[in-house]
C-alpha cells in the first residue's frame, strides 16, 4: 500500500517529501512514525532542515547592518542562492548548528578606520600619532599644530578619503609644501563630503598656494576656505583672485592677518566679477589709502556679498569716501566691520552719507576708532532723519558719547529696533558741585574726562584756565576744583588716578611748563634779547610738540606697566597672553 500525501507545489519540502517511491509497502515503524507527526510538525521540521541546508549552499559576503550608530559588520546570506536538488545528500539533523551559521562579527567603523591608520603608517614608515587616531570617526578633524612630516601628513589622508563622514579638515599650523598640497588634493577630490578648509598659519605663500589656487579654480564641492596668519603678500595676489575670481562653490573665504596691503585694489576687481561668496574677512591686512580705495570700488560692484570685514587696517579719510559711496550703491551687503581704521570726525561724516541711502546694511562697526563725543550724537541724530535706513545695531566700544547720545537713540529705539554698544556717557554738567554724592561718583577713567574737558581747548589754556594763583602748576586741591567746575564730581581714587598720571615728577603738583621748554625759551631769550616774541608762532608749536611728546611717554609706560601687572579679570574680559596692538603708520 503507499503511503499518500498531499502535494503544493510552491512548497519545496512538500515536494522532498512526496520523493518517496510508489509501490514501496508501508511497514509497521514508517507507518507508526507518520502517524505521529502531525501535518504542521512536519512542515516546521521539514523547513528548518532545508533552510539550514541552504544557507550551507549559499554565497556569503560582509555587509555594514543598522547604519553608522550600530557600528557592526554581520555576513548576511547572499540573494543569489543555488536552486534545490531533491537528490542531492541534504542533513536532516536537527540538533544546533549555532557555531556554523551564527553571523561573523567584526569591530566598529571608527576601529576599521584605525586599523587602516596603522596599516598605511607601517607602509611609510611612521608611527601612529595618538592624536589623529582620536580624531578618527569624527565629522570635523582637528590637525591644528601637530607639525606633521610627509609621510605623516600622508597616512592621516590616505585614511580620510575613505571616511564619508568628515565634512571639516583643520590643518592649522602644520607646514604645508607642494607635497602636502598634492595629497590634500587629492584627498578633495576623491572625498566630495569635505565642505570646509581651515589653513591658517600653513607657510603657504608662494608656490604652494599657487598649486592649492589651480585646484581651487575647478573645485565645486568647498565652501569654507581660511587662509588667515599665511604671510600672504602682494606677490600672492594673482593666487588669492584667482581663487576669488574662477571658484563657484566658496561661499566664506578668510584671509585675515595677512599683508596684502595695496593687493586690495586687485582683490576688489576680482570681487567685482564675483557673484558667489558671501563672506569675506580681510582683517589686519595693513589696507591702506590706495588698498582701500581699490576694495571699496571692488565691493561696490559685487552683488552677492553679505559680510564685509576690514577690521585693523587703515581707511582713514581716503577709505571712509570710498566706503560712502560703496554704501550708497550696494545692495547686498548686510554686515560691515570697520574697527580701528582711523575713522575721525571728518571720514565718519563720509560714510553717514552712504548709511542715510543704503537701504540692507543691518549691522556696522565702528569701535575702536577717533571719534569724538559729539559727533556721536551727530551721528544718531543723522540715523533718526534717515528713514531708509535699516541700520539695527551699531558697535562704537572705545568710544565715549556725549550727553545728548541717550536721549537721541531713545528715540530712534521708539521708532525701531536699533541697538548700540558704547562706552559710559558724560555726565550733564550742572555747574559747580560742592559736594560729591558717592553714589553718582564718575566710574570711568578719568583721564578721559580730562579729554573730554580740553575737547574744544588746547592743553596748555586748559591747565591755565585752572591755575588760580599763577604759579605755573596745579596742586592737588585745585585739580579737584577743576573738575567740579566743570561738572564732573571725582572720588579720591579717581583723583589719585589722575595725579599719578600727569605728575611725573611725583611733587605733589602738577608742572604745567616743562623743564625742556623753559630752556628753550631760555635759549630764544639769550639769542635774540627782546625780540624772542616775534617767534610766538614756533613757541606754539614747540609747546604743542613737546606737551604732546610727554603725554605719549606717559601712556606708553603706563601700558608697560599695565602689561606686566597680573590682573584678575572676570570671565567678561580675559587678557591675551600675547596682546596685539593696532600696526603704526611708520
Amino acid at each position: 500500500m503507499d503511503v499518500q500525501f498531499p502535494l503544493l507545489v510552491s512548497s519545496p519540502v512538500k515536494r522532498v517529501i512526496s520523493t518517496i517511491p510508489e509501490g514501496t509497502e508501508k511497514t509497521p515503524d514508517l507507518e507508526g512514525v507518520v502517524s505521529r507527526l502531525s501535518r504542521n510538525d512536519s512542515r516546521a521540521m521539514m523547513s528548518r532542515a532545508l533552510s539550514r541546508n541552504l544557507t550551507r549552499a549559499s554565497f556569503k559576503n560582509l555587509a555594514l547592518v543598522g547604519g553608522r550608530t550600530s557600528r557592526t559588520f554581520v555576513v548576511r546570506d547572499s540573494a543569489i542562492k543555488t536552486p534545490f536538488d531533491p537528490e542531492d545528500d541534504y542533513d536532516f539533523d536537527f540538533e544546533s548548528d549555532d557555531e556554523e551559521s551564527s553571523p561573523l562579527r567584526y569591530e566598529s567603523v571608527v576601529d576599521l578606520h584605525k586599523r587602516n591608520y596603522r596599516s598605511f603608517c607601517n607602509q611609510l614608515g611612521v608611527v601612529p600619532c595618538s592624536r589623529i587616531l582620536r580624531e578618527l570617526g569624527k565629522t570635523s578633524v582637528n590637525l591644528s599644530n601637530l607639525d606633521l612630516s610627509n609621510k605623516e601628513l600622508k597616512a592621516a589622508l590616505l585614511t580620510f578619503i575613505n571616511d564619508s563622514e568628515i565634512c571639516e579638515v583643520n590643518m592649522t599650523g602644520n607646514k604645508l609644501t607642494v607635497k602636502e598640497i598634492d595629497y590634500l588634493i587629492e584627498l578633495l577630490t576623491v572625498n566630495k563630503r569635505i565642505s570646509s578648509l581651515i589653513l591658517s598659519s600653513c607657510q603657504l605663500s608662494g608656490e604652494p598656494l599657487a598649486k592649492l589656487a589651480e585646484f581651487l579654480s575647478k573645485c565645486n564641492t568647498l565652501q569654507k576656505l581660511d587662509l588667515s596668519h599665511n604671510d600672504l603678500k602682494d606677490r600672492d595676489v594673482n593666487s588669492v583672485c584667482k581663487i576669488i575670481q574662477e571658484n563657484e562653490s566658496i561661499l566664506d573665504l578668510i584671509l585675515a592677518h595677512n599683508n596684502l596691503g595695496d593687493s586690495g585694489v586687485a582683490i576688489g576687481i576680482a570681487l567685482a566679477e564675483n557673484d558667489i561668496l558671501q563672506s569675506l574677512d580681510l582683517s589686519w591686512n595693513h589696507i591702506r589709502v590706495v588698498g582701500a580705495v581699490g576694495l571699496a570700488n571692488g565691493v561696490r560692484k559685487n552683488t552677492n556679498l553679505k559680510t564685509l570685514i576690514v577690521a585693523w587696517n587703515g581707511f582713514g579719510f581716503e577709505g571712509s569716501v570710498a566706503t560712502g559711496k560703496l554704501l550708497q550703491n550696494n545692495t547686498t551687503l548686510v554686515h560691515l566691520d570697520l574697527t580701528c581704521n582711523r575713522i575721525h570726525p571728518p571720514a565718519l561724516f563720509e560714510i553717514i552719507k552712504g548709511l542715510e541711502k543704503n537701504k540692507s546694511l543691518r549691522l556696522l562697526n565702528l569701535s575702536q576708532n577717533p571719534i569724538t563725543a559729539p559727533m556721536t550724537s551727530i551721528f544718531l541724530n543723522r540715523m533718526l532723519r534717515a528713514k531708509h535706513s535699516a541700520l539695527q545695531e551699531l558697535d562704537l566700544a572705545g568710544v565715549v558719547v556725549d550727553k545728548e547720545f541717550k536721549s537721541v537713540l531713545e528715540k530712534i529705539q521708539q521708532k525701531r529696533m536699533f541697538i548700540v554698544r558704547y562706552d559710559t556717557s558724560l555726565p550733564l554738567n550742572t555747574g559747580t558741585v560742592t559736594t560729591a554724592d558717592p553714589k553718582n561718583i564718575f566710574n570711568i577713567d578719568p583721564i578721559r574726562i580730562l579729554y573730554f574737558m580740553k575737547e574744544h581747548l588746547r592743553t596748555i589754556d586748559l591747565f591755565l584756565k585752572f591755575d588760580k594763583d599763577s604759579n605755573n602748576c596745579l596742586t592737588r586741591d585745585e585739580m579737584q576744583f577743576a573738575f567740579e567746575m566743570e561738572g564732573y564730581p571725582i572720588s579720591k581714587a579717581a583723583l589719585d588716578s589722575v595725579m599719578s598720571y600727569l605728575d611725573t615728577n611725583k611733587d605733589g603738583s602738577v608742572d604745567l611748563l616743562l623743564p625742556k621748554l623753559q630752556q628753550e625759551i631760555d635759549r630764544l631769550d639769550k639769542k635774540y634779547p627782546g625780540k624772542y616774541r616775534e617767534f610766538i608762532e614756533g613757541e606754539r608749536r614747540l609747546k604743542r610738540k613737546l606737551i604732546q611728546e610727554r603725554e605719549e611717554d606717559a601712556l606708553r609706560q603706563g601700558a608697560e606697566e599695565e602689561l606686566k601687572r597680573d590682573h584678575g579679570y572676570s570671565q567678561a574680559y580675559q587678557t591675551p597672553t600675547k596682546p596685539r596692538f593696532p600696526p603704526i603708520k611708520k
